[in-house]
């Protein structure tokens, strides 16, 4: 990732500090400012795969912004259209266009469905 990642400046931060993407064990979520720095993240993190004999996953690979306008640029890896989402679930928590809702939602079923397992006593 060290690799795929030299020379690439993003525009995305948190606190004053860039940040380009999220990585736990074998998940990375590559973050950008506008579509064509993410089209460059997405190029640069191929390349480098493909110099150690790996390459990415079309199929488990999504895209997904956070703009009211879908997305214009189609995104290709290994010539195949990375498909656009509204939602993905990133360690336990949903990730959406919509912010924090559904999230919230998601918690309130969990821990609706919790408090009906329970017994008086």
């Amino acid at each position: 990732m060290t690799n795929a990642l030299e020379g690439h400046r993003g525009t995305v931060s948190i606190g004053g500090i860039p940040i380009s993407n999220l990585r736990f064990a074998d998940h990375i979520d590559g973050l950008a400012g506008n579509e064509c720095e993410l089209a460059s993240l997405v190029k640069q993190l191929d390349k480098a795969l493909s110099n150690f004999g790996m390459e990415i996953s079309a199929e488990k690979t999504k895209i997904m912004t956070n703009s009211k306008e879908p997305s214009k640029k189609e995104i290709k890896v290994n010539g195949q259209i990375l498909e656009s989402i509204t939602k993905f679930k990133y360690l336990g928590s949903i990730i959406s266009d919509e912010g924090s809702k559904p999230e919230i939602l998601s918690r309130i079923a969990q821990t609706t469905a919790a408090l009906t397992k329970l017994k008086p006593i």
